[in-house]
């Protein structure tokens, strides 16, 4: 069962699916399966997949600067 909310990134809002494994609970965006965290809760959860969308984010930003130099 998934359960979906919309959240607020450091560059815009995402659909966030998030399930239930047993103990853990998995967030993922909704459009790019690849991007998940999990954690004991559905708040970390979510709170560890910003982490990953920040990084995400960041990395490319630094890959498209040193590109224009």
């Amino acid at each position: 069962m998934y359960i979906s909310n919309i959240y607020k990134f450091k560059t815009k809002e995402m659909e966030v699916l998030i399930t239930k494994d047993g103990e853990w609970y998995i967030a993922e965006i909704k459009w790019k399966k690849a991007l998940y965290a999990f954690w004991y809760t559905q708040e970390e959860a979510v709170n560890e997949l910003k982490n990953v969308v920040d990084m995400m984010v960041d990395y490319y930003s630094e890959e498209i600067g040193v590109q224009k130099k």
